[in-house]
């Protein structure tokens, strides 16, 4: 009786104690009232939003401007609206590349963020924005911060070294600076493919891409992730574009929704694999993706029937869910990886829902967005017009229209709260406390913390530069030496100019003396005076392009070009029917050839390689390919020219004006000897211990670095074949296939027999390799001896 007495008074203790526990967490503002101290903090976030903060969380934004005043329209969306986040741009004006830019982005964005989280109305719960930018690098205009901060090299000039440690220090640098100016949100990296030059051309997709291999894509994406993730300390989070990949499209994206002729499983193979790379940890988890970005892409053939044309697949409940329940990415959704739409106010779309740009139906395009699959919606540019008005206006009606039918439909409710419980976690992971002063970020030392780090690109840049033309054994005979001081040297430029905004001041991709500057700067006068800075004479593509038109009208020209010893130009991407002049140089190759004659004659290309045909690329000289019009590519041109260095010959797309196969090329290289190595040598210090192998016992196989024809070690997944024979007894046993992981391929057998066992290994047309000898003794351990082949003798 007594001790079930003290057993209740015990217990009364104990509960008694739990609720006091329980109050002062609640007191704390730690939990919410009805939850427990274990509860998910995503899951307590979840109780304390109102229905129409849950809403307002799937809307990223764009505005007009950097008034962000309490009276502002951006700051009614944030306010009134709770939307979830914003992307800032040079283009609608949030900022100028002009001045301390990196001040004026961390002002902005501590602005905004006080906007969410400060001085809220009563029942708001303070929830930190995402601040998004799109900053893919090659300067304008696909990076829009620029001014103060570090030029980044495009995707495909990261892809064109073949190392991914590159595109890891790019990302750190991304990370890195973003994130001082309390940017949390980066629409990036572009994963797309680029199978097939002839549909790139038509996409205009140029050196937005890594490549053209998608081993080496996701190689390069994950390496990148992993620096922005690194780079930042875990304060950004990458959207990884354009999901489910774009490269085989056959027009402009932007522009009007594009078609991919293939079905699901060939999409497998290809487009969706650097995305299945960065959704899977793989042991790496800050190499994996917060975010894909789905993109306005439609699909022939994608169940397997050519003649079904699907709709945009960004807007596809079925063909999007097909995607969605492949087991790479919904493990990653598992995990609560995010999908973001693209823009869903582009031309594309407003084209695909009405041809005729009469009407937009902004409601209807956001509710198949969201119902597709999408978590976050992109509003950008969000009417029929350029309006911002008629802008704002929408946005709003949209969000208020996701709040009726929050309101009156369960299973629309449901899917809100299931994409809201992803925003907020990644969120989190972001900002764990949820507090200005932990999101804010100085506007005084952001300009310290960004810039200042461009000469980690030079070797970068030297380590792109590709040679397509001819090949390096030939080169010195077509240029024997670099230009000399009594040489005459006449530079063409491709003047392109742009301009962030229509306001906004024009500056050019690569200024027409350009190059002159960066030869005279290391060969001029000052430096080594290998030049004549009087000798040197820079002009645009537009003027070689009138004296093409109009033979005879510049006489001076035609003297130049009739004087010089070397005629260099300068070449962006080639694109007649938005920029008329970048034609010139094939123009000049295809009309006045002969001037071209007794010269030696050079092209420098800083967009993708394949805009020269067989034929006009067989009248130069020699042709180089930078892939990117950086300040610090422009310089390496000058060494290259100065052959201070050989640049490689592997460009990471195929190119068919030198007959280059990608695909070829990255398989194994036939002329190679694969080595094979014993894997289960004893771990440990010391001297290696000598292996005690009998007959039943496990024996473990490794082969060394397979290269590829690049002499790059060939992608994940190439096959390989062990062959095991017993030649005494004319005896073969069954061929182990298996395939590589970092080049190197693994296989275990089983010691049956006692006797001389020979093991070979071939992967593809590389069938030449070392052969093991294993002999297998019945009370002694086996021994080994490795046989190199003798070298193929070279025919005379």
């Amino acid at each position: 009786m007594r001790n079930s007495k003290r057993g209740r008074y015990l217990k009364a203790l104990l509960i008694r104690g739990g609720i006091l526990l329980l109050a002062a967490l609640m007191v704390a503002n730690l939990i919410a009232p009805g939850s427990t101290a274990q509860e998910d903090p995503v899951e307590r976030l979840m109780r304390r939003l109102t229905p129409e903060e849950k809403v307002g969380q799937l809307f990223l934004v764009t505005f007009q401007g950097t008034d962000v005043s309490p009276q502002s329209p951006v700051a009614r969306l944030v306010r009134e609206l709770r939307i979830g986040g914003v992307v800032i741009s040079a283009r609608n004006g949030n900022f100028l590349n002009q001045g301390n830019t990196p001040a004026q982005v961390a002002l902005l964005t501590g602005n905004l963020q006080a906007l969410a989280m400060s001085s809220l109305p009563e029942g708001q719960t303070p929830i930190p924005l995402f601040i998004g930018v799109v900053q893919d690098g090659d300067g304008i205009p696909f990076t829009q911060l620029r001014s103060g901060f570090t030029p980044l090299p495009s995707y495909m000039a990261i892809g064109a070294t073949w190392d991914d440690s590159y595109a890891e220090a790019v990302g750190k640098i991304v990370g890195t600076e973003l994130s001082a100016v309390g940017i949390n949100l980066l629409l990036g990296p572009a994963l797309d493919v680029i199978e097939r030059p002839e549909a790139a051309l038509k996409s205009r997709l140029g050196i937005q891409s890594f490549g053209g291999d998608p081993y080496w894509v996701g190689k390069m994406g994950r390496a990148y992730i992993r620096g922005v993730h690194l780079g930042s300390k875990g304060r950004i989070a990458t959207v990884a574009k354009h999901f489910p990949g774009r490269g085989g499209s056959d027009r402009p994206a932007a522009e009007e929704v594009a078609t991919i002729q293939k079905s699901a499983q060939e999409l497998r193979q290809m487009e969706l694999a650097p995305f299945f790379d960065v959704t899977q940890a793989a042991g790496d988890a800050s190499a994996v993706t917060d975010a894909l970005m789905s993109s306005h892409i439609r699909y022939r053939g994608f169940q397997g029937n050519i003649r079904e044309l699907t709709p945009p697949i960004s807007l596809h409940a079925q063909g999007l869910g097909t995607i969605l329940a492949m087991p790479e990415i919904s493990s990653w959704r598992e995990r609560g990886g995010i999908l973001v739409t693209e823009s869903l106010g582009t031309l594309a779309i407003k084209r695909y829902y009405d041809p005729h740009l009469t009407t937009f139906p902004y409601k209807r395009v956001a509710q198949d967005a969201f119902l597709a699959g999408n978590d976050i919606l992109f509003l950008d540019r969000f009417s029929i017009g350029e309006s911002w008005e008629d802008h704002y206006r929408n946005v709003e009606e949209t969000i208020l229209f996701f709040r009726q039918k929050y309101a009156d439909d369960p299973a629309f409710r449901a899917r809100v709260d299931e994409s809201c419980r992803r925003i907020l976690e990644l969120k989190l992971k972001l900002y764990p406390r949820f507090t200005l002063e932990e999101i804010r970020v100085s506007p005084d030392k952001a300009a310290e913390k960004v810039g200042g780090r461009d000469d980690r690109l030079v070797p970068l840049a030297q380590q792109a530069f590709t040679l397509l033309y001819p090949d390096p054994e030939n080169l010195a005979d077509r240029l024997p030496s670099p230009p000399l001081y009594e040489d005459d040297v006449v530079i063409f430029t491709d003047g392109r100019v742009g301009a962030d905004c229509p306001d906004c001041p024009e500056e050019f991709y690569i200024p027409t003396d350009a190059l002159e500057k960066a030869i005279l700067r290391f060969y001029g006068p000052e430096a080594s005076a290998q030049v004549n800075p009087d000798r040197i004479r820079s002009y645009d593509f537009a003027r070689l392009r009138r004296m093409l038109e109009s033979p005879g009208s510049d006489d001076e020209l035609e003297r130049a070009i009739d004087e010089a010893e070397w005629l260099i130009f300068v070449m962006l991407d080639v694109d007649p029917d938005r920029y008329p002049d970048s034609a010139a140089l094939k123009e000049l190759l295809r009309l006045r050839p002969e001037l071209l004659r007794g010269k030696k004659s050079v092209v420098f290309g800083y967009n993708a390689p394949y805009f020269l045909d067989t034929t006009e690329i067989s009248k130069l000289g020699a042709y180089y390919v930078a892939y990117s019009k950086l300040p610090v590519f422009v310089d390496t041109s000058a060494r290259v020219l100065f052959q201070e260095f050989m640049p490689h010959s592997a460009p990471p797309v195929s190119v068919p004006g030198i007959n280059y196969d990608l695909i070829t090329q990255t398989e194994p290289d036939p002329d190679q000897v694969i080595e094979i190595h014993v894997a289960n040598v004893p771990a440990g210090d010391g001297t290696p211990q000598p292996l005690d192998l009998r007959p039943g016992d496990t024996l473990k196989l490794r082969t060394g670095v397979i290269v590829d024809r690049n002499g790059h070690p060939v992608p994940d997944g190439t096959p390989v074949e062990f062959r095991l024979l017993y030649p005494a007894e004319s005896l073969e046993l069954p061929r182990i296939e298996t395939t590589t992981v970092d080049g190197v391929a693994e296989a275990t057998i089983v010691l049956e027999r006692v006797g001389q066992l020979e093991i070979t290994v071939s992967s593809l047309s590389a069938t030449k390799s070392t052969k093991l000898l294993v002999t297998i003794q019945g009370d002694q351990p086996a021994v080994f001896a490795t046989v190199v082949p003798s070298p193929t003798p070279t025919p005379t």
